[in-house]
């Protein structure tokens, strides 16, 4: 699209190697493309990775289920591709074989691959010039770890940063911010997984974590950067700012809307994208002062889409992920008929070596007897909090919801799931 005036340049067009029905309750396109000088990089759920060149010709096409084998995720794949000069990096985690891939721009070709854990992650990977040579980070599954960027070897990995499947990192110099949500059951006042770690203190074992943020959450938003300072939003608007280099607490305070787009910063102010369409422009510094607030359409009269219809039969949750661990189309039931697949002995009851490894993490905050293993009530409890936190999932991942935007000198582009807005 022209961003003068919002003409179409050009569109290109790929049938979709694994169709599916077309529904709010899925996420169509939710990887972010990457572009350079020769082309466009796109990733797309249903496995197909494109490259067409700034004129909308194809240059290569790459269908990563016939390779692979086809993705087993009922809440989609939002990890969105990093880039060097000569490949795209692509971290696709679902519940069957996972890995990192290293894609050569030049003909789709894939130049390595590096073995994840099985899982769900929205996470996208950064690349980062580190004093070991160029890396792929990775924050996912609990850890942050460290790639290769040229062979895909594994230099180093981080625990103990459990919920940091949605939010990206944020690379600022040698300093990596690592968001996190907070995971399902768990303790807030005793959740530090939201941290900052220095790349530049890998002395050939791994780097060092130089804080952890007491209390301050992300959620779908990434953390963001600026002045010294780092920027972490949480599902309900709490927005958190705190000194870059200490982590300590600048302010908390409400920004007013919920932010599922990771914040733009320009110069010393940052903005804030909310779902609903509330734009809030907050000045950086210790004290949280509100530029601008403004408005995309009339709350009471949302412009609906004009010309996409809804198809029946999508069951996935759309828009922000669901809980770590959570497997299914209805909020819990499926889920609980997954894990007790794992019931090997078939008895009724998970212990620790029958739950998958992706939900482990939880099972001290489900376990209420503290016996090491789930009984029937205590997944019935679970699944009703599943149930009873999504309960309004459907409607609220209608249209219009803004996704995300970009910037360049002179616009801000604001993508919802039917539309673009640009504003000088």
């Amino acid at each position: 699209f022209d961003i003068s005036d919002g003409s179409l340049v050009w569109t290109y067009e790929q049938p979709s190697s694994s169709p599916s029905p077309s529904s709010y309750m899925f996420s169509r396109a939710a990887p972010t493309p990457n572009v350079d000088a020769r082309g466009i990089y796109a990733f797309f759920e249903s496995g197909d990775f494109l490259a067409v060149d700034l004129h909308g010709k194809l240059i290569w096409h790459l269908d990563l289920p016939a390779k692979k084998g086809p993705f087993e995720s009922n809440h989609g794949l939002g990890s969105s591709p990093a880039q060097n000069d000569s490949h795209v990096f692509l971290n696709l985690e679902h519940k069957g074989p996972s890995y990192l891939l290293a894609i050569d721009k030049t003909d789709g070709n894939i130049a390595w691959q590096a073995d994840r854990p099985s899982g769900s992650s929205w996470s996208s990977p950064v690349v980062a010039q580190t004093n070991r040579g160029e890396q792929v980070l990775v924050s996912s599954g609990g850890k942050v770890s460290g790639y290769s960027s040229s062979e895909g070897k594994l230099l180093w990995e981080i625990e103990g940063v459990e919920g940091n499947t949605v939010p990206s990192p944020t690379l600022e110099g040698s300093l990596l911010y690592v968001g996190a949500r907070l995971p399902e059951f768990a303790n807030e006042g005793s959740f530090e997984s939201n941290c900052c770690i220095d790349l530049a203190s890998d002395s050939g074992a791994h780097p060092q974590i130089r804080w952890r943020a007491a209390k301050a959450l992300c959620d779908y938003a990434s953390p963001v950067v600026c002045d010294g300072r780092v920027y972490l939003v949480n599902k309900v608007g709490v927005l958190n700012c705190l000194d870059a280099e200490t982590g300590e607490l600048c302010y908390r305070s409400r920004l007013g809307t919920q932010c599922w787009a990771s914040p733009i910063v320009s110069e010393d102010r940052i903005y804030f994208f909310g779902k609903d369409g509330k734009t809030v422009v907050v000045r950086s510094g210790p004290e949280f002062e509100v530029i601008a607030t403004n408005q995309l359409w009339d709350e009471l009269a949302p412009p609906k889409p004009e010309t996409y219809v809804e198809h029946s039969g999508g069951n996935a949750p759309h828009g922000p992920p669901a809980a770590e661990g959570e497997n299914s189309p209805g909020p819990g039931g499926g889920m609980l008929a997954a894990l007790m697949k794992g019931d090997a002995d078939n008895d009724g009851v998970l212990q620790e070596s029958e739950i998958p490894d992706d939900f482990r993490p939880m099972l001290g905050r489900i376990d209420t007897n503290g016996d090491g293993s789930l009984d029937a009530e205590e997944m019935q409890a679970m699944v009703a909090s599943f149930a009873a936190r999504r309960a309004d999932s459907r409607e609220s991942a209608r249209d219009p919801i803004v996704y995300g935007a970009a910037a360049t000198g002179e616009h801000v582009i604001v993508r919802t799931g039917t539309r673009l807005y640009a504003i000088r």
